[in-house]
C-alpha cells in the first residue's frame, strides 16, 4: 500500500472519529482528531472550517480567530472564511476588524445577504448608523423575507431619529415574524419616542405575551404608564422588570421617579440608592436622590449627592443648579463659598463651579472677587451666555454700567434667544445707548437663522423700547407665525395679516408667584390652544400706550372653522386699577382665570425672586417689617382711591386679594371668572386642569407631565415673622372667602 493511501486512510479515520466524538458530546477528543488531520495535511482547509465552528460553539473565540486566519492564508478568496472570521471577531467585540472581514467577504461574494446583515449589525455596535442602514438595506434587497434585517434597520433608523421610517420597518419585521418579542419591544420603544403611548402600550403588551420574562418590555411599559400618569401601574411594572433583572440600575432609577410622583419619599430614596449601588458611576441617580433629599429637608445629604453628580459629570449644569438651590434655602453663603472652593481645588477646569462661586460671593457683596470668579469661568468656557449675564449683574452692583453693557451684549451675541426678562439687561443697554448695537446683533443672527422665533421676539422687545412700534409689530407677528408653524406645522401654509388676528379668549390675570407659569404651560399643551409669542404681555397694565395693534401682534391668527383659542397670562393685571375697564371695553365676554396662593407664602416667594434677580438688597425681615409698618398709614385710604393702588408695597399689598377681586367683579360678571387655589392646583393638577378646560369650553386633555415650573428655593422664615404676616392677612382672607363663597384653608 502506498504512503499516499495510508495518509488518506488516516485522514478519513480521524475525520470519522471526530464526527463520532461530536455526536457523543466529547468535544476535546473531536478537536484533537481535527487537529491531527491538519497536522497530517496542513492544506486541508475544509477541516479548518469545522474546527473553527467547534471553537465558536464552545465560545473559545480567540482559537476560532486563529483557525479562520490560517484558513484564509490557505484559501484567501473563499468568502465564507472571511465571514466566519468576522463572526468570531464580533464575539470578542473587535468591531473594526470584524467590519474589515465582512467587507472582504462581500467583495468576494457580493450576493450573500448574511454578510451584509452582519456588517450592518457591526456598524450598529460602532454607532455608525448611516453605514449600518446602508448595509441592512442591501441585505433586505438580497433577502426580503428575513425579519431580522428589518428589525436591525429599524434600530439604526431609530438612532438617526428617523422614527417614522423605523416604525415602518419594525412593522414589516413583525409581519414576517409575528412571534418576535424583540421586534415588538423595539417597535414599542419607537412609538414611545413618537409620543404614541396608547399604541406603544398595546405593542409592548404583545411582546410580554410572547415572552413573559422579557425585562425590556416590562421596563418600557413602565415608562409608558408613567408618561400617562398611571403611576401606580407604572410602579408595578418597574417591580416586575426588577424581578426579572434585579441588577438594572435604570429600572430602579425610574422606579424612584414614579415613587416621587406619589410623594413616597423614603421608598424613592431606597430606589435611587439601589440604582447607585448597582451603577455608582451614573450621575443622574445622584441628582435624583439629591432632589428627594432636598425636598424632605435633608439638605446636608442633598449637598453630598449633588456634589457626587457634579464629580461624575461636571459638564452638565442641572446638578450645579440644584446644589445652588440648596444653598439658597440655607442662606449660608460662607459655607457655599467653602464648598465651591473645595470642589474647584479638585476640578479647577469646571467652569460651572467658578460661576456658582461667583454667585455666592455676590451674595456676600464681595463683588471684586465675584467678578474675578466669573471671568475665570469665562476664560475656561467663553460661550456660556448665562455667565456673561451674571458678570453684567455684578458690574451693575458696582454701578459700572459700561462694563455691564459689554457683558450683556456678549451674552446676546452668544445666545440671541436668551430671555429678556432680566430687567438689568435692557435697562443697562438703554442707559448706555447700546440698544442699536443689540438690534444689529439680532438682525445679523436672524439673517442666518430666519426661523428663530425667539430672536424675532427679542428684537421686537428692543424696538418697543426704542418706540419703533410699527417695526416691533412686524417682529412680533413674524415671531408668532414662526412659533405656530414650528409646533403646529399643518396649520399655516401662508403668511397671515393682522386682520386675521382676534382678541384673546382668556386671560390669566394673577397672581404673581402664584403658579401662573405652570398653569400657562399646561394650558398651552392642549392641542386646541395656540399660545401667544410671550406668556406675559402686560398690555392692559403697563403697555397700553403701545396700541391695540401692538398687543394683537403677539397672538396667532386662529384658523377659521376650527375650534382654536388663545390667551395670555400677565399677573400684573389683577392689581391694576384701570385694567378691568380697559379690557371690558375691548372684550366684554373674555374669560378670566385667577390663581390665589397663601399670601404669606406668596410674599416670601416674591421677596426671594426679587433677591435672585438683584432687584432687592434688604434682608427679608427688613423688607417685610418695613412694609408692615407703612401699611397701616396707606390702608387708611379707601381701596376705591386710586392712590391706594400705587402704593409700591409689592410683597404685602399684592396679597390683599379681596380688594383687587372686588374691583374686577364690579365690572365683569362672576361667571366669567375661574378662581383656583394654588395649593389645590399643585396637589391635584389633573382634576384642576379638567376644571380649567371645562371653563374654557375645551375637551379634557392629558398633560404628559405636571411639572411645577418657575419654583424658587429659600430658607425657612422666622416663626414670629411668619405669625405676624399671618395675623396681618387674616381679616383680608376672611373677607375674601366670604365674598367668593370659597374656603382656601390658609393656615396661620
Amino acid at each position: 500500500m502506498s504512503s499516499n493511501t495510508n495518509l488518506q486512510t488516516l485522514l478519513l479515520q480521524n475525520q470519522k472519529q471526530a464526527e463520532n466524538y461530536l455526536s457523543q458530546g466529547q468535544i476535546e477528543l473531536a478537536i484533537a482528531c481535527y487537529k491531527k488531520v491538519i497536522e497530517l495535511q496542513p492544506e486541508h482547509w475544509e477541516i479548518y472550517e469545522k474546527l473553527g465552528d467547534i471553537y465558536l460553539q464552545e465560545e473559545n473565540f480567540s482559537q476560532a480567530i486563529t483557525i479562520y486566519e490560517n484558513a484564509i492564508k490557505l484559501n484567501p478568496n473563499f468568502s465564507w472564511f472571511h465571514h466566519k472570521l468576522g463572526e468570531a471577531l464580533m464575539k470578542l467585540q473587535q468591531w473594526e476588524k470584524a467590519v474589515s472581514s465582512y467587507q472582504r467577504a462581500i467583495e468576494l461574494n457580493p450576493n450573500f445577504s448574511w454578510s451584509y446583515q452582519k456588517l450592518g449589525e457591526t456598524f450598529i455596535e460602532l454607532s455608525k448608523w448611516d453605514l449600518a442602514a446602508t448595509a441592512l438595506r442591501q441585505a433586505i434587497k438580497l433577502n426580503p423575507e428575513f425579519y431580522l434585517s428589518y428589525e436591525k434597520l429599524g434600530e439604526a433608523l431609530t438612532h438617526q431619529d428617523n422614527l417614522h421610517e423605523a416604525v415602518t420597518f419594525y412593522q414589516k419585521a413583525i409581519e414576517i415574524n409575528p412571534n418576535s418579542y424583540w421586534s415588538h419591544n423595539k417597535f414599542g420603544e419607537a412609538l414611545i419616542r413618537l409620543g404614541k403611548l396608547d399604541e406603544a402600550e398595546i405593542v409592548l403588551q404583545k411582546a410580554i405575551e410572547i415572552k413573559p420574562k422579557i425585562y425590556f418590555a416590562h421596563h418600557n411599559l413602565g415608562e409608558v404608564l408613567l408618561k400617562q400618569e398611571r403611576v401606580t401601574e407604572a410602579i408595578a411594572k418597574y417591580h416586575q422588570a426588577i424581578a426579572i433583572n434585579p441588577n438594572s440600575y435604570w429600572s430602579h432609577n425610574l422606579l424612584g421617579d414614579a415613587l416621587v410622583k406619589l410623594e413616597n419619599w423614603q421608598e424613592a430614596i431606597a430606589a435611587y440608592r439601589r440604582a447607585i449601588e448597582i451603577n455608582p458611576n451614573y450621575y443622574w441617580s445622584y441628582n435624583s436622590l439629591g432632589d428627594v433629599l432636598e425636598t424632605t429637608g435633608k439638605l446636608e445629604a442633598a449637598i453630598v449627592s449633588y456634589l457626587k453628580a457634579i464629580e461624575l459629570n461636571p459638564e452638565v449644569d442641572r446638578p450645579q443648579i440644584c446644589l445652588w438651590n440648596v444653598f439658597l434655602k440655607q442662606d449660608k453663603w460662607e459655607k457655599a463659598e467653602t464648598i465651591y472652593r473645595q470642589e474647584i481645588a479638585k476640578n479647577p477646569s469646571n467652569f460651572w463651579l467658578w460661576n456658582y462661586l461667583g454667585n455666592s460671593l455676590v451674595k456676600q457683596r464681595r463683588l471684586d472677587e465675584a467678578i474675578a470668579s466669573y471671568q475665570k469661568a469665562i476664560s475656561i468656557q467663553p460661550n456660556i451666555s448665562e455667565i456673561h449675564q451674571f458678570l453684567g449683574d455684578a458690574f451693575i452692583h458696582q454701578q459700572k454700567w459700561n462694563e455691564a453693557a459689554v457683558a450683556y451684549l456678549r451674552a446676546i451675541e452668544i445666545n440671541p434667544e436668551l430671555s429678556w426678562s432680566n430687567y438689568n439687561l435692557w435697562n443697562t443697554l438703554e442707559r448706555c445707548n447700546k440698544l442699536d448695537v443689540a438690534v444689529n446683533l439680532y438682525r445679523q443672527f436672524i439673517q442666518q437663522n430666519p426661523d428663530s422665533f425667539l430672536s424675532y421676539l427679542n428684537l421686537g422687545e428692543i424696538l418697543t423700547k426704542q418706540n419703533q412700534i410699527n417695526e416691533a409689530i412686524i417682529c412680533y407677528q413674524t415671531a408668532c407665525y414662526q412659533q405656530t408653524i414650528k409646533f403646529h406645522p399643518s396649520l399655516f401654509q401662508k403668511k397671515w395679516n393682522l386682520t386675521e388676528v382676534k382678541n384673546p379668549n382668556f386671560l390669566i390675570i394673577g397672581v404673581g408667584k402664584g403658579g401662573t407659569t405652570s398653569l400657562f404651560s399646561y394650558l398651552t399643551q392642549h392641542p386646541q390652544i395656540l399660545p401667544p409669542v410671550a406668556k406675559e404681555i402686560n398690555f392692559w397694565s403697563m403697555n397700553f400706550d403701545k396700541g391695540i395693534n401692538w398687543y394683537l401682534s403677539h397672538f396667532p391668527a386662529l384658523p377659521n372653522h376650527q375650534n382654536f383659542i388663545t390667551g395670555e397670562a400677565s399677573p400684573s393685571y389683577l392689581g391694576n386699577w384701570e385694567a378691568p375697564d380697559k379690557i371690558f371695553s375691548y372684550s366684554p365676554k373674555i374669560k378670566l382665570i385667577i390663581m390665589l396662593r397663601n399670601p404669606v407664602d406668596r410674599a416670601i416667594s416674591h421677596y426671594y425672586h426679587w433677591l435672585r434677580i438683584n432687584r432687592e438688597n434688604r434682608s427679608l425681615e427688613t423688607a417685610l417689617n418695613e412694609e408692615l409698618e407703612n401699611w397701616q398709614m396707606i390702608y387708611k385710604n379707601s381701596p376705591l382711591d386710586t392712590n391706594y393702588w400705587h402704593h409700591g408695597l409689592y410683597y404685602l399689598g399684592t396679597g390683599i386679594y379681596i380688594d383687587f377681586i372686588h374691583n374686577w367683579m364690579s365690572i365683569f360678571p362672576k361667571e366669567q371668572f375661574l378662581i383656583l387655589s394654588t395649593a389645590e392646583f399643585y396637589r391635584t393638577p389633573k382634576t384642576m386642569m379638567k376644571r380649567v378646560f371645562d371653563f374654557l369650553g375645551l375637551p379634557n386633555y392629558k398633560i404628559p407631565d405636571y411639572k411645577k415650573l418657575n419654583l424658587g428655593s429659600y430658607p425657612s422664615i422666622n416663626r414670629s415673622l411668619h405669625q405676624k404676616l399671618s395675623n396681618f392677612f387674616q381679616p383680608h382672607n376672611q373677607k375674601l372667602e366670604e365674598y367668593l363663597g370659597m374656603k382656601f384653608n390658609w393656615e396661620s
